[in-house]
């Protein structure tokens, strides 16, 4: 079977059986088709198949259990200054912990009850960070970060629409002759192509990172293969919708808006445990425009007016839309475990 899904994707497979997992690499395309690949070889025959991104069973040894928790941007603290925090949770727990740089995951084996001593304090260790990479212990998933702000943007209705809308207020008195710039011209600069647009972009505004970001395109839970990954790199900003006369991304089913999500790169500071210091960095968000079929992070239906960060192997949807894009950047893609 190995050998197939490496003739088929091109990948390179290799089974760890001391560990239980399966090591998958190659080019970011082979990765994910490989990824497929194992998790329906593994439902064929029975096994419980790989959560795409998500903390769960991975690779059960004989008597043992095994639980992986994303935990990107905290592994300093995980890790603990010189290695001190990830022995002694080793030592006390009876547990293997060991951190998964490509996937920014922490893989914990042994027993169950080592597994789940392990897994609570690391769950804890995360809790103590600034909330954009946390756990919630309750569900066992990523809490991603919502600032509850829209960022000082602009959204809705413009011009005599938003005035229309607007309670009525008392005539001000009269003005005198004002020959200075009346700002028409401003407002034109929030059209494209003639359309004028319903967002603009935050004050926190930040350049495309360094992190080379892709989205993988999925419909009905199978990757397009005739279709490339979507690079959203190279602009501070992209716009998902149906009207293609604006979008970055068309979004075409009936059930999308024609001004549906934006994907926002923003500056974000967090603590560095490993330098001690603040680092601003470029992180993505995604806002739903308050698209009438909503905008879905892992099945969840997001708040319109209000920025989500986008965590590597989310997986987004637009509407009623089968059409799913994973998250992923490109040396995550590059050689990853499943």
């Amino acid at each position: 079977m190995v050998t197939q899904i490496q003739r088929e994707t091109g990948a390179r497979v290799r089974v760890d059986r001391a560990r239980g997992e399966c090591v998958v690499s190659g080019s970011a395309e082979q990765v994910v088709l490989a990824g497929i690949a194992v998790r329906d070889a593994m439902r064929a025959g029975g096994a419980p198949p790989p959560a795409f991104g998500g903390a769960g069973q991975d690779g059960v040894k004989p008597g043992g259990c095994s639980e992986t928790i994303a935990c990107a941007g905290f592994e300093g603290r995980i890790i603990g200054r010189g290695g001190e925090t990830i022995r002694r949770l080793r030592s006390e727990s009876g547990a293997r912990v060991d951190l998964d740089d490509a996937s920014g995951a922490c893989v914990v084996s042994g027993s169950a009850e080592a597994v789940a001593a392990a897994s609570a304090e690391i769950r804890a260790l995360i809790e103590k960070g600034d909330g954009g990479g946390g756990v919630n212990p309750t569900k066992g998933r990523v809490k991603r970060e919502d600032d509850g702000d829209d960022g000082g943007g602009v959204y809705g209705p413009r011009g005599d629409e938003a005035a229309a809308l607007a309670p009525e207020a008392e005539a001000p008195p009269p003005e005198a002759p004002n020959f200075g710039l009346s700002g028409a011209l401003a407002a034109e600069t929030n059209t494209v192509n003639g359309v004028a647009l319903v967002y603009t972009e935050p004050v926190d505004k930040a350049p495309p990172p360094a992190t080379k970001y892709r989205l993988y395109v999925f419909k009905d839970g199978n990757l397009l293969k005739d279709a490339e990954p979507l690079r959203v790199h190279r602009q501070s900003y992209y716009l998902f919708g149906r009207d293609r006369a604006v979008a970055d991304v068309p979004t075409d089913h009936p059930s999308c808006s024609k001004q549906h999500a934006v994907l926002q790169y923003r500056l974000r500071s967090r603590y560095d445990d490993d330098s001690g210091l603040e680092v601003t960095e470029s992180t993505p968000y995604l806002m739903d425009l308050e698209a009438t079929n909503g905008t879905f992070i892992n099945g969840e239906r997001l708040d319109p007016r209000r920025y989500y960060q986008l965590l590597q192997k989310d997986c987004v949807r637009f509407g009623a839309s089968t059409r799913e894009y994973v998250l992923l950047s490109e040396d995550a893609a590059g050689a990853g475990r499943r």
